[in-house]
């Protein structure tokens, strides 16, 4: 058997299918024509709904879950067409759904003509699912003016997708949607940043124990937990109607994996365990993201992360945009201030502590320790693919869809009522590029003659907007800007922050407690780049390219996100960076 059929077959294995499309019209029904479409029948067999994403110009992914009754494989059929009677259909076809991929399938209909929308549906068990609807890029020469949304970090544990439906309310449904990580997150009831509910917890089949003698926490471990974490989220009647709606573009963070991971390496004890690298666990995630993403990728089970699944990628939508997905978690060196000893000379008071390691950092001991580490979030090859990428691009609008951000943040206490030893300068996160800042300016300074370099970035839990220098203590001319999205649901970084300082005898002895309300003031006054802080709130972000002319940037802010029921109120946040120029306006009331 040669090396060709193999793969194509471990593929298949996976719900991995490449399908060509045919003319409108040449094709008859198949079998979902005569399938049931009872509710009860629909979320029996499709639990997960169904949706689409990678949108080229000839060629998009979609996906669904198909369970059998006897969970055993079985034959799932599909359509696609022109319309949503399925009357000028242009891909038909039969795949396999298997217990081997947890029943899920993605099928790549190639040959479709660009620009152009499309219905899809399943059909399986004598049940047809409902009716996705999705929409190919347009040629690379073709004047469009995209609109497309942004998110991330949409936490299930206790909290509900409203912001997806303040999205849906708009007059006009974006083109496609960028996930910018923590999709899922690994993680049950963490109590600095989760608030389980009995409607919305999280429950894992085997799962890791990462809590203390005083608190239980567990943590996805098997390739069955982190499949699960996908089909709870997914339960979601929300995010299935909008991944029913729109074609998703997504990129994973940390949280689909483990907090604060680099590499294969998760965080959980710091580094009062050792050493915590898990490539087994690593590659487990890695394959449920991989069957659970309508992403245009192939998985590698015979290899060993993170080889086992590569996620950058770039797409082009028109003569003016083309956006550029990294990964920031697999190739990323370990953070620079160990974990566990103490280290005065950046604040660190606490042994196997992230305070003072990978948070709140003295940012005057960080950066000599920086220089000689000289750690990479990228990994020289992405690096090198991303600017090169980048810099030849033709496109007007040159995005760069970053996990983490970019802009330095930092807090300065020297005028506040703290002990005299921290009325100093502070890193807020080395977990973002702060912690990275030696190859950050390499890539800023490669990319400063680019014209229209747009980051777009979540992680943080807060919306920002900043300008980007290639030296943040010395800044010139701004080189880029950064537009960074809040949580779609999970708790914002202020009130993490809070409840950080509330655990800490160390902080809350400090009286930095009293300070958390005014972060947004504290980040713009360290920080004179940012245009815009707002570290309370939930929501996503609008993106708007005006051909040629400028860029317009809203965010969509939501409340109650812990309550069932969405009250439809949105407030609505609007920027826009011209062409040409690397600013950010903020209209009234922004």
């Amino acid at each position: 058997m040669n090396a060709r059929l193999d793969r194509r077959r471990f593929l298949q294995s996976l719900g991995w299918f490449s399908v060509a499309a045919s003319a409108p019209g040449m094709l008859a029904a198949c079998s979902s024509e005569d399938a049931e479409s009872d509710e009860e029948a629909r979320a029996r067999t499709f639990p997960q709904g169904l949706a689409s994403g990678d949108p080229r110009a000839e060629s998009v992914i979609l996906w669904v879950r198909a369970v059998s009754s006897g969970g055993v494989d079985h034959a799932v059929s599909y359509e696609v067409a022109l319309d949503e009677a399925f009357t000028s259909l242009v891909a038909t076809g039969e795949v396999t759904a298997s217990a081997e991929a947890d029943f899920t399938v993605r099928v790549k209909v190639t040959g479709l003509a660009p620009y152009t929308r499309y219905y899809y549906r399943f059909a399986a068990q004598g049940v047809r699912s409902v009716t996705g609807r999705t929409r190919t890029a347009p040629l690379p020469d073709a004047d469009v003016s995209p609109r497309f949304a942004i998110a991330a970090c949409q936490d299930f544990n206790g909290r509900y997708f409203h912001a997806y439906q303040a999205l849906l309310a708009e007059e006009q449904l974006p083109d496609f949607i960028v996930h910018l990580g923590d999709y899922v997150y690994e993680t049950a009831g963490d109590p600095r940043f989760q608030d389980v509910t009995d409607a919305r917890r999280i429950t894992l089949a085997d799962g890791l124990e990462i809590g203390d003698d005083t608190t239980s926490i567990r943590a996805a471990l098997t390739l069955e937990d982190y499949r699960s974490l996908y089909r709870q989220f997914r339960s979601d009647p929300v995010l299935q109607r909008v991944h029913a709606l729109v074609p998703f573009l997504a990129i994973w963070d940390d949280h689909e994996f483990a907090d604060d991971c680099w590499g294969a390496h998760s965080t959980h004890w710091n580094d009062a365990k050792g050493d915590e690298d898990s490539p087994d666990r690593r590659h487990a995630a890695s394959r449920a993201w991989f069957e659970y993403q309508p992403a245009d990728v192939s998985f590698d089970e015979a290899a060993a992360p993170p080889d086992d699944l590569t996620i950058y990628r770039s797409f082009r939508w028109g003569k003016h945009l083309e956006l550029f997905l990294t990964d920031q978690r697999s190739y990323r060196s370990d953070h620079v201030i160990p974990e566990g000893p103490v280290d005065v000379d950046v604040a660190k008071l606490t042994a196997n502590s992230s305070l003072g390691a990978r948070n709140f950092v003295l940012k005057s001991g960080f950066d000599p320790k920086e220089v000689t580490a000289a750690p990479t979030m990228l990994g020289a090859k992405q690096r090198d693919w991303l600017v090169d990428g980048v810099k030849a691009s033709s496109a007007t609008w040159k995005f760069w869809g970053s996990e983490t951000q970019v802009a330095q943040m930092t807090v300065d206490l020297s005028s506040y009522d703290v002990p005299e030893a921290f009325k100093d300068l502070f890193y807020f996160s080395t977990d973002q590029w702060d912690g990275y800042r030696s190859e950050r300016r390499t890539i800023l300074e490669s990319l400063a003659s680019t014209k229209n370099l747009v980051v777009l970035t979540g992680d943080i839990h807060a919306f920002l907007a900043a300008e980007l220098h290639v030296d943040f203590d010395a800044p010139a001319s701004p080189t880029a800007v950064e537009y960074v999205v809040g949580g779609l649901s999970s708790t914002s970084i202020q009130e993490i922050t809070q409840r950080v300082i509330d655990a800490s005898p160390t902080f809350t002895a400090l009286g930095l407690g009293t300070l958390v309300p005014k972060m947004d003031a504290l980040l713009v006054e360290a920080g004179p780049h940012y245009r815009l802080a707002r570290t309370k709130a939930n929501g996503i972000g609008v993106v708007d390219v005006d051909g040629a002319k400028e860029l317009r940037v809203t965010y969509l802010l939501v409340a109650g996100v812990t309550t069932p029921t969405f009250d439809g109120k949105v407030e609505r946040v609007a920027l826009r960076t011209p062409a040409g120029v690397s600013r950010i306006e903020v209209a009234a009331g922004g």
